[in-house]
């Protein structure tokens, strides 16, 4: 054991930091103690310097001897932890480089199959972790060498980053949840992660679009983006449910569109609107993917997508589509494809759709969900539904009251005797003509 300075051949310093080498079971380590050499340095150590360099050896023979305790003290946790494991499953722990991170990563197996783009951002984080220890903890060779401090310390270099909450957090729960599924097995006797607290979020709610935008939109989108686009305006479906959609989900005859979705794993079920139907009838099927352009270009660069959808909406002229964040250096996106979800759920509860049959089309697994981050009126669309909704007696009966079609086909079916044949069947075909077009028809032309 002891503290060394590295040299350059001609005497000078090659570094400025003291170094330290010790042993601890026979595995010797060497390691840069991050205390930086001062004053006037002697030729040998054996040597005095001047009080700057007795007083900065001073600080690296502590830091020194702090390490080789708590080595000596995580050693025998490790060794106990090893007997353990050994005797309840007669197998060894398997140290882990740190360097292997993302590689065990990939290992440990999820409940739902990693897309390529998912993989490559988790991917990373890890890398990004890896590589901080590497660089600032160089001792610190595996993962069961991690100490809470250095978690704290990756976590502490988001912060200055000004990462958003939102990411701060995601990458929180990637690196606590690696250790959590892997620990154990490597030797981990604490998860440096465990008692980190996540950021407070303030959500940036998604605004949703007008039928003037919605036309505008649909009207600049290209080839690969126009029928998407149109589908979530029909559909509410995400971006990577309406890419990954295949023809054996869509039941033109019967006119439904019926998918587990994407992210909660929920059933959806979607009535097909006739403009969509009518675009899905005229589409080749070259594919198992209802749109295999826009599924290869999710699967191989998906910013190709969003750049697609930015500049639809920047040849619309569409006003406020971001607005600036206190908590993140990112402007917040306000307006994009997933508002196009928004809009439809925020359109059909506004026009009186039951909730239930929102979320049976949304996937949805709670009301609280749609109302928190979906239903987005404007003011008068506000008003409207209200008023139309509310009696006469209360919003002042200048409007003839108005019956939803649920309503409506309920009294004709109770006075179906009073009434002709061929008035009956017009009043049913003009009820179902509204509903057909009330959550969709006319959003674009």
């Amino acid at each position: 054991m002891g503290l060394e300075i590295q040299k350059k051949n001609n005497g000078a310093l090659r570094s400025k930091w003291w170094y330290g080498r010790f042993a601890v079971n026979g595995k010797s380590s060497f390691v840069n103690l991050g205390i930086e050499i001062k004053g006037r340095v002697p030729k040998s150590l054996k040597r005095r310097g001047d009080d700057a360099f007795e007083h900065s050896r001073m600080k690296a023979h502590i830091k020194l001897e702090e390490l080789l305790a708590e080595s000596n003290s995580r050693k025998s946790a490790e060794h106990h932890l090893e007997k353990l494991y050994e005797l309840k499953g007669g197998e060894h722990l398997t140290e882990v480089p740190v360097s292997e991170i993302g590689a065990q990563w990939l290992l440990i197996p999820t409940r739902r199959e990693r897309t390529a783009s998912w993989e490559k951002t988790q991917g990373s984080t890890l890398k990004a972790f890896s590589s901080y220890i590497q660089t600032n903890h160089s001792a610190a060779q595996y993962i069961s060498q991690v100490t809470p401090q250095m978690a704290r310390g990756w976590l502490h270099s988001l912060e200055v980053k000004r990462y958003a909450p939102a990411t701060y957090n995601d990458k929180l729960h990637l690196l606590k949840g690696f250790f959590e599924r892997i620990g154990h097995e490597s030797g981990v006797v604490r998860n440096p992660f465990a008692g980190c607290q996540t950021k407070i979020k303030k959500t940036m709610h998604r605004q949703p679009f007008s039928q003037d935008e919605l036309t505008a939109i649909l009207k600049h989108c290209d080839a690969i983006s126009r029928p998407l686009v149109l589908t979530a305006m029909c559909t509410a479906m995400r971006r990577g449910d309406c890419c990954k959609l295949k023809w054996e989900s869509v039941d033109l005859q019967g006119g439904f569109i019926s998918v587990k979705t994407s992210k909660t794993g929920e059933m959806a079920e979607i009535p097909l609107f006739p403009r969509l139907r009518d675009e899905l009838e005229h589409l080749p099927r070259v594919s198992e993917y209802v749109f295999p352009e826009a599924e290869e270009m999710y699967r191989t660069n998906i910013h190709g997508l969003s750049w697609r959808f930015k500049q639809a909406l920047k040849d619309a002229e569409i006003k406020d589509t971001v607005v600036d964040r206190k908590d993140s250096r990112r402007r917040a996106n306000v307006k994009d494809f997933h508002s196009l979800r928004t809009t439809w759920i925020t359109m059909a509860l506004s026009a009186g759709v039951p909730m239930e049959l929102v979320r049976r089309v949304t996937g949805h697994s709670t009301v609280d969900v749609v109302l928190k981050h979906y239903f987005r009126p404007g003011r008068e669309a506000f008003r409207t539904a209200l008023e139309t909704a509310m009696p006469k007696m209360l919003t002042g009966g200048g409007q003839e009251e108005k019956k939803a079609p649920q309503d409506a086909l309920l009294w004709l079916v109770e006075h179906k005797d009073e009434l002709q044949k061929e008035e009956f069947v017009a009043k049913v075909a003009k009820i179902a003509e509204g509903m057909a077009l009330r959550p969709c028809s006319g959003q674009a032309a």
